[in-house]
């Protein structure tokens, strides 16, 4: 597989991602690049002994030059271009990494419902950077849910990789329409920030990782406290702060702007809905300041 020169989508292709939400596969990464960046992912982590953390995959473009050069990556912004136009930010990235064998899983849920962005239509480009399967855990998504928000309770459940177990009752959705995305490495999914997907436990003998890319046209208008996001092509007319790319910069200067970057997010992601009680209000708080505090932690012990 090589990648593409010019990835912009077809007509037919834009057409089926207004009406049924989503896109896949698309080929983004030849073989040789998909292996040298989980290459450089899975070094990273043997340096410091560990797995990537739960702050360490959030936004790991501001930490990382695999992620970094994703976020740019030509093959990947063509496409986006295609459904928001030609100036784009990156709000954020997710890394999703589910160990062989593991009990992880992500619920079925809608991103709209608690990222606080006033947009039309924010695209989350799905790459995967192992054999994403359905064995494996891949995302699983129901066709033509982007056209309505339903309501998700907060679980808080022990494997799930969502910040609050975000889920949707299951009396809310059909099963018999859901669908796996499966995908090769080098090949990403693209899907609309309304549509309701999760992705079930990794029962292969590989791991499953999987880069989620957040893109907002550049356009957008932000809700709540303020939260900064990276240009990646065109002008900004948004109401971002804008980050700095990482590649300029030093492992302290990385560290510092990304700590920066997730305490904005934190104060809109824990913040409590109109309906919650005062149990959930205190469980958000408390949730807010362990995140706040390691995020303080890490940027004092890289100085």
């Amino acid at each position: 597989m090589t990648s593409p020169l010019n990835a912009s989508l077809s007509s037919e292709q834009v057409q089926h991602y207004r009406q049924q939400g989503y896109l896949f596969p698309l080929p983004v990464l030849s073989d040789t690049e998909a292996i040298r960046l989980r290459a450089e992912l899975e070094g990273g982590e043997k340096m410091q002994g560990k797995p990537l953390d739960r702050l360490q995959c959030n936004k790991s473009y501001l930490l990382f030059d695999w992620a970094d050069e994703l976020v740019h990556h030509p093959a990947i912004l063509d496409a986006v271009e295609s459904l928001i136009g030609p100036d784009i930010l990156c709000y954020m990235t997710n890394l999703f990494t589910k160990e062989a064998g593991s009990s992880s899983y992500v619920s079925m849920h809608q991103d709209a419902a608690y990222w606080g962005v006033d947009a039309d239509d924010v695209v989350t480009a799905w790459v995967a950077l192992s054999p994403a399967t359905a064995e494996s855990g891949v995302m699983k998504i129901q066709p033509s849910s982007h056209k309505t928000l339903l309501q998700q309770v907060n679980t808080y459940a022990k494997d799930n990789l969502l910040s609050r177990g975000q889920e949707i009752p299951v009396d809310n959705l059909d099963s018999s329409k859901q669908l796996y995305m499966e995908l090769d490495p080098g090949q990403m999914s693209l899907h609309h920030f309304q549509l309701v997907h999760g992705s079930d436990a990794n029962t292969s003998s590989d791991r499953r990782i999987g880069f989620a890319i957040r893109y907002v046209a550049a356009t957008a208008k932000k809700i709540g406290a303020e939260e900064s996001a990276l240009l990646v092509r065109g002008d900004n007319h948004s109401g971002f702060i804008m980050e700095q790319r990482a590649k300029p910069l030093s492992r302290r200067q990385r560290i510092q702007q990304h700590t920066q970057a997730l305490r904005r997010q934190m104060h809109n992601l824990f913040e409590p809905g109109d309906e919650a009680n005062w149990q959930e209000r205190l469980r958000l708080k408390a949730t807010k300041a362990l995140g706040l505090g390691l995020s303080y932690w890490k940027e004092i012990s890289a100085r």
